[in-house]
């Protein structure tokens, strides 16, 4: 029988990892064994390791062909030596073909790894490559290196702590939101309770909306969603309005933390992507011209499961079509703001109401 064994740090893991699991297990028809080491050298941002341990179980349950070994976590070591890992396996499986899976900057480093050439004898070292990256051909040669074949998915575990990104299983996402590991954490030092669970609430909205209508990069509304209102309760709303955005301070002041939020988003999340920051920017005005992210968090922002009213029925109409929701949430809040005697009379939410209800 054949056996991967899939070492690192997945901290977290993530779809790049059960990408390269997934295609070296169908070409060498193989068993993966996936074995989590113990210490995570991003010290504040890594995880607990019995949480790492939790998110691999969740990533691989269900595939037969993949398991977890906790042998380099219970080694008492804070590193081991990955000949010492395969020396493992090769007693406790002598009769099967073992392989080694690592990735492409991995491949060019392995020659310096200990005991390199037995490690490449032990088993037999398969790598993915990156696109557009070289790899040293005198490494692959030398340790008689086999190329895992097939499209690997670019995906960075430092994009996932720091919440740029979030290209990880759904399982695993929530499970990082209930144990507040990574980004989270950040997240609450910006927010009191009551605000961090209407941020938690709009981004699992925002992201059921997204997965409903089968939208690409569905991950980057709940991104969205969970930031939307990151400048509320700043301390420094007003000087960040007066050296950024002077040219909204005419608006009510209500609308000022929308823009507060894209710059912090931007300069405290590393945040780029363009649709998350407009849909931040504009989520509480509204504006002309909206993109979908924009739409969606706009209303997930008005129709959160956990206000104080039902809102099942609008949360259905988003279901069920993303335009005509956003129409119905955007007719049912103007009625609110007008009964209620709100002011409505700025640039931005005239301009909204006029674009998408006349």
């Amino acid at each position: 029988m054949n056996k991967i064994i899939f070492g690192g740090g997945f901290d977290p893991i993530h779809l790049g990892h059960i990408n390269m699991a997934q295609l070296a297990s169908r070409h060498f028809d193989a068993d993966v064994i996936f074995v989590p080491s113990p210490i995570s050298i991003w010290k504040e941002e890594s995880a607990p390791i019995k949480d790492k341990v939790e998110m691999i179980k969740l990533s691989i349950e269900g595939d037969k062909r993949f398991s977890i070994d906790l042998f380099e976590v219970n080694s008492g070591k804070n590193h081991n030596y990955s000949i010492d890992t395969i020396k493992y396996f090769k007693n406790k499986y002598p009769t099967d073909q073992l392989f080694y899976l690592v990735g492409g900057d991995q491949v060019n480093e392995f020659h310096r790894w200990k005991d390199a050439l037995e490690l490449s004898k032990l088993a037999k070292v398969i790598y993915m490559a990156r696109p557009d990256y070289d790899l040293s051909k005198e490494n692959i040669e030398k340790f008689n290196m086999l190329k895992v074949p097939g499209r690997m998915v670019d995906v960075s575990a430092s994009e996932i702590r720091s919440f740029q990104s979030l290209k990880i299983d759904e399982k695993v996402m929530k499970y990082i939101e209930d144990n507040e590991l990574y980004y989270i954490k950040k997240i609450k030092s910006y927010l009191g309770d009551v605000r961090y669970n209407h941020s938690k609430g709009v981004a699992n909205l925002a992201f059921a909306i997204a997965k409903k209508h089968r939208i690409r990069n569905k991950d980057l509304y709940y991104v969205s969603g969970f930031l939307h209102d990151i400048g509320k309760e700043s301390r420094s709303l007003m000087d960040i309005m007066n050296k950024h955005f002077k040219k909204y301070l005419d608006l009510p002041s209500f609308s000022f933390h929308q823009f507060v939020g894209s710059y912090i988003a931007k300069a405290d999340f590393a945040i780029r992507n363009r649709s998350i920051l407009k849909a931040i920017e504009f989520h509480a005005t509204g504006n002309e011209k909206m993109d979908k992210m924009g739409r969606v968090i706009y209303a997930a922002d008005k129709i959160d499961p956990n206000r104080d009213y039902d809102s099942q029925y609008m949360i259905d109409a988003m279901m069920e079509d993303i335009d005509g929701g956003f129409k119905l949430i955007l007719s049912e809040n103007k009625k609110f703001l007008e009964e209620n005697r709100k002011n409505i009379d700025n640039r931005l939410t005239k301009s909204c109401f006029n674009y998408y209800l006349n």
